[in-house]
């Protein structure tokens, strides 16, 4: 949900000399731009301004939006706020077509949509009257079967007698000094507040929330959590979902990290196993980094067990093996193990240059790289580690 101060939506912008002036100028730099000003009488060059933002985030983040012309974007904190359009297309696995589906915190609507892509009866919430402004009229160009009411969502939710199928809902996670805030009781609606409420009017309830939050503090928080989905974009966790289902508390509920827009598998275990280790050993041949999100999931041990792997230490989370297996993340072979000497590395590292990193080890890349005086760049990478005997090396490898 976005809380917005936005300028009133206006339909001068969609006049086709506007839309060519927007599409000509949306690579151009938008300040130099404002201060020329406008070239029409009937439309500002702040609206101006934040169509062209719009087009320049929708590119990547909404491609279908951008592909339409009749589109009118809201502000810039309504725009990243928003889920892409990847992320909302992930989440229409959780409805079916003739599920009742209500999005009750509206905001830009981008996942309101992908929902309507899948089920026939979608309700859109939205408290703000501008941002409801916008996607009454954006929702008109791709489906205007979804029923948008302009109001509380938690309000209309206690007053409409209808049952659902699935309860959407994405808090508003900044306070009201525009600070960004993470935890759920911090963000609005606290959605803590209304599992009562949530549970008289549907079995399921998803909750999108920040990629920062605790899933052990969301485990003990919320009794009736069936599934909790991790959610990364090109190895970055972009939203957490939380999936509870009002008859599932006898079971332990699953944990699945996903990267979306990469050729990897996702991978999922049970929250009884967070406080599981892997097991340790020296490194082998082969060398895993996991990706962003199962790095998130802190599922370590379910890890070591499903692809029989051994960790180099507890805190290290870095695999390997003596047989390369397909593995939801990064693979290397292992080149040379050798002490984090100058004279060491200048002998293993070509030209002192490669790709550095560091787990579990006293200093940051960067710190390594000034220290050391690596070149960054090259095909070699340069693991920076403490393994299990608690020894400083460092594992020089070529990318698989």
């Amino acid at each position: 949900m976005c809380k917005s101060t936005a300028m009133s939506l206006d339909k001068n912008i969609l006049h086709p000399d506007v839309i060519e002036f927007i599409k000509q100028h949306e690579n151009h730099d938008i300040p130099k731009l404002i201060l020329k000003g406008s070239p029409f009488k009937s439309i500002s060059i702040q609206h101006i301004a934040q169509q062209i933002k719009g087009r320049q985030v929708a590119k990547t983040k909404f491609p279908q939006l951008y592909d339409c012309s009749t589109i009118i974007y809201p502000p810039k904190l309504n725009l990243e706020q928003s889920s892409s359009e990847v992320a909302a297309n992930y989440k229409t696995q959780f409805v079916n077509t003739d599920d009742k589906v209500i999005d009750i915190t509206g905001g830009m609507g981008v996942d309101t949509l992908a929902f309507a892509q899948k089920s026939n009866c979608v309700t859109y919430c939205e408290i703000q009257s501008k941002t409801f402004e916008y996607a009454q009229h954006n929702f008109k160009s791709h489906n205007p079967e979804i029923k948008l009411y302009l109001t509380d969502g938690i309000a209309f939710l206690k007053q409409n007698k209808t049952q659902y199928d699935l309860i959407y809902v994405d808090p508003a996670r900044r306070n009201q000094h525009q600070k960004k805030v993470f935890r759920l009781e911090d963000s609005a609606p606290n959605v803590l507040e209304y599992l009562d409420l949530f549970q008289s009017k549907s079995n399921r309830v998803l909750i999108k929330t920040s990629p920062l939050l605790d899933l052990k503090y969301c485990l003990n928080k919320i009794v009736f959590v069936a599934e909790i989905h991790i959610v990364a974009i090109k190895n970055e966790v972009k939203e957490i979902l939380i999936l509870i289902d009002f008859n599932s508390a006898k079971r332990a509920p699953v944990l699945k990290a996903v990267n979306l827009e990469s050729d990897q598998k996702s991978f999922q275990g049970q929250s009884t196993l967070l406080d599981e280790s892997p097991k340790i050993s020296e490194p082998k041949t082969y060398l895993y980094e996991p990706n962003a999100a199962i790095m998130k999931s802190g599922l370590f041990g379910e890890l070591s067990t499903q692809f029989n792997l051994t960790a180099l230490a507890k805190n290290t989370h870095l695999f390997t093996s003596n047989d390369l297996v397909d593995f939801p993340g990064r693979r290397f072979k292992i080149k040379s193990i050798v002490s984090p000497k100058k004279k060491d590395l200048k002998k293993h590292i070509p030209h002192l240059k490669a790709n550095v990193s560091s787990r579990n080890y006293p200093l940051k890349p960067e710190q390594i790289k000034a220290k050391y005086q690596i070149q960054d760049g090259g095909d070699c990478y340069a693991f920076f580690v403490s393994d299990f005997k608690n020894q400083k090396i460092v594992l020089i490898c070529h990318k698989i």
